[in-house]
């Protein structure tokens, strides 16, 4: 009789161990992306990204501009994931599930009230105020500008001068939204002025360490314009995919925000610029070479600056 005790009490064990394990959370540990993930934001699928699971930490690889590892402590509850990152900047949560050994996960971001949030009008010629920012220190007495020995101080001229006053021809304003979104309002018809309003999805903005990081979503750029991914747009955008870092200066006087890379940031496009000329609109194309000019000065100068002039906060359109 004992015997037999003990037999069904390990029997018994046994059965209740099976029974404990097969009630366990399953691993969701690992690195999700390619097909295995699909990660959305304000409806666009972001590819090219990936996000680890470990235990209660998921991190986002080159997801948010200027953070290229998030990590987020997140709650597990059966297949479904949710958590949430804040800073004094920005709030991110993330909601999703893992099934078949995919993760399906949609992000959503809150940035924190700034004076950067909203619309833009970009330079303001009526009050004289140019559209670029450009400024460069050297050396030499001249520099090599085309075919032609100039002034430092005479490029910088030209180029914040022409420029300055071509920009807002087909760029009016740019929108940096409450969501991390960046929009733009530009002239879509040079020939018969029809302005339009760039969707959101395609850029977005953070704010670290005083530097306002911009990325670009490159399947939702190609997808809206209709090009191949071998178009030399696309090549210069690839570059913006993990995040550029901007300087951020301004006047409250002019109430003006200068936003502009430094020479560091700039020097890997400069072998880029040979394209501007089949990007750029068709009325502009003549001018690409003076763009395309700038590189060996900025290359071989001791500091170099090139942005935007963003001027008088407006309503959103």
């Amino acid at each position: 009789m004992s015997n037999k005790l003990l037999l069904l009490l390990i029997l018994g064990v046994v059965f209740f161990s099976a029974c404990s394990d097969d009630d366990k959370d399953p691993n969701y540990d690992g690195t999700y992306k390619d097909s295995g993930l699909e990660l959305s934001r304000d409806g666009m699928v972001l590819s090219g990204k990936s996000v680890a699971l470990s235990g209660n930490t998921l991190t986002l690889g080159n997801v948010i501009p200027g953070e290229p590892a998030l990590a987020i402590p997140v709650t597990i509850t059966g297949s479904a994931v949710e958590g949430t990152s804040s800073n004094d900047f920005r709030e991110v949560k993330v909601s999703g599930k893992i099934e078949g050994g995919k993760m399906n996960l949609t992000l959503a971001v809150k940035n924190k009230a700034t004076d950067i949030e909203g619309t833009w009008a970009v330079g303001n010629l009526d009050a004289g105020i140019m559209a670029t920012h450009f400024t460069f220190t050297t050396d030499k007495e001249k520099v090599k500008y085309g075919e032609t020995e100039v002034a430092p101080e005479n490029v910088i001229g030209f180029v914040n001068g022409i420029f300055g006053w071509m920009l807002p021809t087909f760029l009016r304003g740019i929108t940096f939204t409450n969501d991390g979104n960046i929009t733009a309002s530009y002239n879509s018809d040079m020939n018969n002025p029809q302005y339009a309003t760039s969707p959101k999805g395609m850029a977005f903005y953070n704010l670290v360490g005083g530097k306002l990081y911009i990325s670009a979503n490159i399947t939702g750029i190609v997808e809206d314009i209709g090009r191949s991914t071998s178009d030399p747009l696309t090549e210069i955008m690839v570059v913006l995919e993990q995040g550029l870092p901007f300087e951020i200066s301004k006047d409250t006087e002019k109430e003006t925000m200068d936003v502009y890379m430094i020479r560091e940031t700039l020097l890997p496009f400069m072998a880029l610029l040979p394209m501007l000329g089949e990007v750029m609109p068709e009325e502009f194309q003549n001018y690409a070479g003076f763009i395309t000019d700038l590189g060996p000065i900025i290359q071989e100068g001791k500091t170099a600056e090139l942005g935007l002039v963003l001027t008088q906060k407006k309503t959103a359109e």
